[in-house]
């Protein structure tokens, strides 16, 4: 990332013809810092600091964590992974009916639902939306709003009786730092008044009345809830729809 920033910014401020001294007061920042960043040297640097001459520049600073090339990735699909299969196979053990991975396109509003299952006895369907990590909160609320007001049309298109009513879920991979975004944002989250083991409870007996269920499930992978998950994965016919 180091050497990309630097570019960048020097490209930027030669592009909007501004000296170090004139980016610097812009950015509130000293010029030095200004003179460190484009040399490559970040040592001390904040990324506050980064941010804001960045900002000054009409541009956008984006972190991104690496580790070991791909396996990064590999590792968070496999907490995702992990995750929901351990959700599908505790919803299967209370006795709804699971799915995983269910595409819907619906007048132009296109997803995937990580976890759709609904509860024959009560007529509940839960939409669930697993996160191994927590990124943009509202565009993660906003697509799972929209799949839960779309979970009686997706309920019927793979071949479900209407449900009786809706409840989105999210589940997080369990972590500090997962938990500590949650409490800053708790105004983002007040809807899901369900939670914990609450949460977990209402699954056995689903009613009417859940804003929405929110749990930390820790993410231990294990040989029966990735058998229920390869289970629980609808086969499709030729033409993309669930068999």
């Amino acid at each position: 990332m180091h050497s990309n920033v630097s570019r960048a910014v020097r490209a930027l401020r030669l592009r909007a013809s501004l000296r170090q001294t004139d980016l610097a007061a812009k950015a509130r920042v000293s010029r030095q810092a200004i003179s460190r960043l484009e040399r490559g040297q970040f040592l001390g640097q904040s990324v506050q600091i980064i941010e804001r001459i960045v900002t000054a520049l009409d541009g956008s600073l984006s972190v991104d964590v690496r580790w070991h090339g791909e396996q990064l990735d590999r590792l968070i699909d496999s907490v995702h992974a992990s995750v929901q299969a351990a959700v599908a196979a505790m919803l299967s053990d209370r006795g709804w009916v699971v799915r995983v991975e269910v595409s819907f396109n619906r007048y132009g509003e296109r997803g995937r639902c990580d976890i759709l299952a609904i509860h024959v006895r009560s007529g509940a369907l839960v939409v669930v939306e697993v996160k191994s990590r927590l990124g943009d909160l509202q565009e993660t609320l906003g697509r799972l709003d929209t799949k839960a007001r779309l979970g009686a049309h997706i309920a019927r298109e793979l071949g479900w009786s209407t449900p009786a009513f809706v409840v989105p879920a999210l589940v997080i991979a369990e972590g500090r730092s997962a938990r500590r975004i949650v409490a800053t944002h708790e105004a983002l989250f007040r809807t899901f008044d369900v939670r914990g083991r609450a949460a977990l409870a209402y699954l056995r007996r689903p009613t009417t009345g859940a804003g929405g269920l929110l749990w930390f499930q820790p993410a231990s992978p294990n040989s029966r809830a990735m058998s229920a998950l390869r289970l629980s994965c609808p086969a499709r016919t030729s033409n993309g729809r669930m068999a």
